[in-house]
């Protein structure tokens, strides 16, 4: 059911927005959270009372004014009015913030998973060393992994690895098998085939394309913990990093450092509450 919905959205974004892949990632990213900044904006026009919104900012202009002259002529009694109606009037215009909010999950949560799914990475270029990894319990240590060869496909190490321990910067270390392949461009995924324990693991791996297939694949199986394709990060600039401990990807940070300052500016350009 949960592929079925995940298909469906990305058929639904993949046509509202599959031209932008054709474009640079910075492009790209600017493009999503702008338009992200400008649904958010465009949505209060429909969600809140515009007209109750200019005079709560009217009335915080003017009450800051007073506020400034109290405190200037030492008015302690002024000053409390002033703040506290400056309290109950940020708090009339806040009760408007949720509406826009409310309208705008389902087309972020679509955004989101589509994003994820498209731009999260850089897609495999035909020919370039690529890591593909095996996650094994660490009692596999030592044991014996080999990949399946396949037309188009060559390794630089040998299709047979055996798992070993490897020191992790983000918890515990892991017990993988590592291989690095070379692909040529391909119509289809190639489909990835480890071999452990008389078992098949598969992993489809797309190269040549503007997209990607996944690069984690959590596997059922109490011998193997999941399959991994080492794609590169998309970065803004190639330098906006992510917040790893907050798993947090570089595209997303991206898009925030975006996003938001672009619903401020396109709500004072268009004259939006």
């Amino acid at each position: 059911m949960l592929d079925l919905i995940n298909t469906g959205i990305l058929s639904v974004m993949d046509l509202l927005l599959g031209w932008v892949l054709h474009l640079p990632m910075d492009v790209v990213l600017l493009i999503v959270a702008v338009g992200t900044g400008a649904l958010l904006t465009v949505a209060r026009i429909f969600t809140t009372d515009q007209d109750l919104l200019r005079r709560c900012s009217d009335d915080r202009k003017r009450l800051k004014e007073l506020l400034k002259k109290a405190k200037r002529a030492k008015d302690a009694g002024a000053v409390g009015r002033h703040r506290m109606t400056l309290r109950l009037v940020a708090s009339k215009a806040a009760a408007s913030e949720w509406r826009p909010l409310l309208l705008a999950i389902l087309p972020l949560a679509f955004l989101g998973t589509w994003a994820w799914q498209r731009i999260a990475y850089v897609p495999p270029r035909a020919d370039e060393p690529l890591r593909v990894m095996l996650y094994l319990p660490v009692s596999a240590e030592g044991e014996v992994v080999h990949v399946v060869p396949m037309d188009g496909v060559e390794t630089e190490g040998g299709w047979v690895q055996r798992a070993a321990v490897v020191a992790s910067d983000e918890g515990p270390p892991d017990t993988l098998a590592v291989w690095t392949l070379r692909a040529k461009a391909a119509s289809d995924p190639y489909d990835l085939s480890f071999r452990y324990r008389g078992k098949t693991y598969r992993h489809p791996l797309l190269v040549g394309h503007r997209t990607y297939a996944g690069p984690i694949i959590f596997h059922d199986s109490p011998d193997v913990i999941c399959s991994k394709v080492d794609l590169p990060e998309a970065k803004l600039l190639g330098l906006v990093p992510g917040i790893r401990w907050l798993a947090v990807q570089p595209w997303l940070v991206a898009y925030f450092l975006i996003a938001i300052p672009s619903v401020m500016l396109l709500k004072r350009v268009l004259g939006i509450y």
